[in-house]
């Protein structure tokens, strides 16, 4: 009997390669500028805040966009273009069943 895997990388998993691969690309080009601008403005911790806040940036603009993207998946449903006379049953009248019915089936 043959059996089937599934070998697909779960969307989470996907979404935190995003991100992270976002922020090592992102923090060394925005140290380049915020290293020499806070040691001019005399920030305390200089270097170090400055390290920070470059990681901080990207980190927090690529959890936005992801949580963006999350919020859009759940209102932008495969089912949503489907007439609600397929869900109460009419198209079942010729022998099948209504997509409810394989919804739950599934």
């Amino acid at each position: 009997m043959a059996r089937s895997v599934d070998l697909s990388v779960p969307t989470w998993v996907q979404q935190a390669a995003v991100v992270g691969i976002f922020v090592l690309l992102a923090a060394p080009v925005l140290s380049l500028v915020l290293v020499p601008a806070f040691d001019g403005l005399a920030v305390p911790g200089g270097e170090v805040t400055a390290f920070v806040v470059s990681a901080g940036v990207p980190l927090a603009l690529a959890v936005a966009l992801v949580a963006r993207a999350r919020g859009r998946e759940a209102e932008d449903s495969v089912w949503g273009a489907i007439p609600g006379w397929q869900y109460a049953g009419r198209h079942a009248e010729s022998g099948g069943i209504a997509r409810a019915e394989q919804e739950r089936a599934l």
